[in-house]
């Protein structure tokens, strides 16, 4: 048995409807009563910017969620969705590791859109540029990985890559394409690796040069350090023609944190994800970072209405639940059960609640259950019920309240667990990749002949 739910629409929809409801406290007077440490002069960067475009990562570094594999129909919702709502760039794959990718991306580059620029990724080879052009872009995304390790890896010196993407640029501008860069690994690359190469971007004009903190290993203290040292050291940059942009994950729950101070310290691209899906622990989340930018005065072009919409769309899609604590779009952000917290929130949400869950498409709940007040409930029930004209005595209520209280403290634990496994179990199922005997029975399938004894399965 679990919490009973009791919606309670106040200072919401269902109060602006009724025009019954008023809060103890005005708005002028919530002004004087809530001090704005982030507006204190020096808190936050006087000169950071007052407008960002957002770019949305969902279709190419989202999909790479494991377990997760979008259709052409399935992207085209979603970009069509991302561009409704004002995102400024669309990352929509990757055209050259497949021919279904690059009709994919083609298919959503010819949509039309009216808010949204929609860009293919590519390594710096000319056959990644030209399966761009393929799909009918304007701008694409050249991206390599920058630190010692990979280039160890892919058995190049660092010569050889400065060259290699000096190609890839003047084949890019060679065929009228606007670029953007990305330094992928950039935050645990040598630092004067990492700035000629952004100077190598910056010179060859391109739209924006991002840095990509690919394994998410930043605080945002060295966010601000990094960002500060390119503006510094980074010669002949006009970032009003060269974008800074911000790539971050989230391996130590830093993504949104280090995307935030990148921004407030001069990025005007940062890089997210819907949900905060992607690779390992995720990205950014979209609808995190940019409720923050609004919330401290920073414009992102987005309808942060839509943004619980957008979050279900993408959730039921990917087929990836979202925790109920998942800030802004979870079913817990706006839900309350304390007694002391909903007595406060009576007098105004305000008290328990940084925003109005209406402004991100949300709706606030009240959880009838063990740590309830009796009070705070009655009233907030009665409240509830003068909007929809329902007339029930304070006596009924107190033991509709009290039966509630002993139902759930009297409910089995067992249940609750039973029903807890089987929707872990549901969620691995849907997340499940190829296992051994799946892998070792396609391989047998194709280089029987190269295998080991062992190795080879026995005929069923």
């Amino acid at each position: 048995m679990f919490n009973v739910l009791l919606l309670l629409e106040l200072g919401d929809q269902s109060m602006e409807k009724s025009k019954k409801a008023q809060y103890k406290f005005t708005k002028e007077e919530l002004r004087e009563l809530l001090y704005d440490f982030n507006k204190e002069k020096g808190a936050l960067p006087s000169d950071r910017p007052r407008k960002v475009s957002i770019w949305d990562e969902t279709l190419r570094d989202g999909e790479q969620t494991p377990g997760v594999f979008l259709t052409l129909d399935e992207k085209i919702e979603i970009a069509t969705f991302l561009d409704e709502i004002g995102t400024g760039k669309i990352a929509a794959g990757f055209p050259a590791i497949s021919s279904g990718e690059l009709e994919i991306v083609k298919g959503i580059s010819n949509l039309g859109l009216n808010n949204s620029t929609i860009l293919g990724i590519a390594r710096p080879k000319e056959s990644d540029i030209f399966a761009c052009l393929k799909c009918d872009l304007d701008e694409i995304v050249l991206f390599m990985p920058i630190s010692d390790l990979h280039l160890k890896i892919m058995n190049i010196s660092k010569q050889e890559q400065i060259e290699m993407i000096q190609e890839a640029f003047d084949c890019a501008k060679g065929h009228g394409l606007k670029f953007n860069w990305v330094s992928e690994d950039g935050t645990r690359a040598k630092p004067e690796h990492l700035l000629k190469i952004q100077q190598l971007a910056i010179d060859n004009g391109a739209s924006s040069i991002v840095l990509g903190d690919t394994v998410g290993i930043l605080q945002t203290d060295t966010t601000i350090y990094l960002i500060e040292k390119m503006k510094k050291e980074l010669k002949r940059w006009d970032r009003t023609k060269t974008q800074l942009g911000i790539h971050t994950h989230n391996d130590f729950g830093q993504a949104v944190a280090n995307t935030l101070a990148a921004v407030y310290h001069g990025a005007t691209l940062p890089h997210v994800c819907v949900n905060g899906y992607g690779e390992r622990a995720g990205n950014a989340s979209f609808e995190e970072v940019v409720t923050n930018l609004e919330g401290m005065g920073v414009s992102t072009g987005i309808n942060l209405r839509k943004l619980t919409e957008m979050s279900h769309l993408v959730e039921e899609i990917f087929g990836l639940p979202l925790s109920a604590h998942k800030p802004i779009v979870g079913s817990n952000a706006f839900s309350h059960e304390s007694g002391l917290h909903i007595h406060a929130i009576v007098s105004h949400p305000m008290a328990y609640e940084p925003i109005n869950p209406a402004i991100v498409g949300q709706k606030r709940k009240f959880y009838l259950g063990k740590f309830s007040g009796s009070t705070s409930i009655i009233n907030a029930i009665e409240t509830k019920l003068k909007a929809t004209n329902l007339n029930i005595p304070r006596e009924i209520i107190k033991k509709i309240l009290q039966d509630v209280k002993d139902l759930q403290e009297k409910s089995s634990k067992e249940e609750r667990r039973r029903t807890f496994k089987e929707i872990k179990e549901l969620v691995r199922n849907i997340q499940s990749g190829i296992n051994d005997d799946e892998f070792f029975a396609i391989v047998q399938k194709y280089a029987k002949e190269y295998l080991k004894d062992s190795w080879v399965f026995k005929d069923k």
